[in-house]
């Protein structure tokens, strides 16, 4: 019978490889590893936060977001992948970019829209400064993530009646431009006050007739 080394189970024949191995997993089993810490978002170390963002599937990730923003959105991570693919998704995509940024869906829109398109509009007050086109680019990105994959939509920045400037930009699931525009009295009904799917469609009555309100 072979004899054993006092420090490895393997026989004294053993290959060099053998011998290395073995000693690289004594090394390694002797690391204590806070896997407990390292899948906390709040006590995960800084340095790890990427790699646990990715863990977890968090698209919309940004390196430039403060260290708390960074751990709030990991901790959000499983409730955001339930809400990803509905209007409330994106609309807290543009939340985060400007209060102002409204979507308008395709039933919504006058006139009408094609079915499963909408719309991301910019009002006039959204200034030119702050809607550069990299910041456009960026909230096309996001807004694509978070909407649903059959829908595509136009991001529209309306203009003053004084401004004359048109801006064109390519984006992946959508595109963005600059319009002038006369104000206009939206005459439409209340969208609040009817019934709609997660996906933000509307239901109707029985017949068809007409739209499914809630009072």
């Amino acid at each position: 019978m072979l004899a054993m080394s006092t420090d490895s189970l393997l026989p004294p024949n053993a290959t060099p490889l053998e011998t290395g191995l073995a000693r690289l997993g004594q090394r390694l089993s002797a690391v204590e590893l806070p896997i407990a810490d390292l899948w906390n978002p709040q006590t995960c170390p800084l340095p790890a936060l990427p790699w646990l963002a990715w863990g977890l599937a968090i698209s919309h990730w940004k390196t430039g977001w403060s260290v708390e923003a960074k751990r709030a959105a990991i901790a959000d991570a499983i409730p955001y992948h339930r809400r990803k693919g509905t209007r409330s998704a994106v609309e807290e995509v543009l939340g985060r970019y400007h209060p102002s940024l409204k979507l308008i869906e395709w039933h919504e829109a006058v006139p009408r829209r094609e079915p499963h398109t909408f719309e991301v509009r910019a009002p006039a007050d959204v200034g030119a400064f702050f809607l550069t086109p990299a910041m456009s680019e960026q909230i096309i990105a996001d807004v694509d993530i978070a909407k649903p994959a059959r829908s595509h939509f136009h991001f529209v920045h309306v203009l003053d009646t004084s401004a004359s400037l048109f801006l064109a930009v390519a984006g992946a699931g959508g595109a963005m431009f600059r319009t002038d525009a006369a104000a206009q009295l939206d005459t439409s009904r209340d969208w609040s006050a009817v019934f709609q799917t997660e996906t933000g469609e509307p239901l109707f009555l029985p017949d068809g007739s007409d739209y499914l309100e809630t009072h």
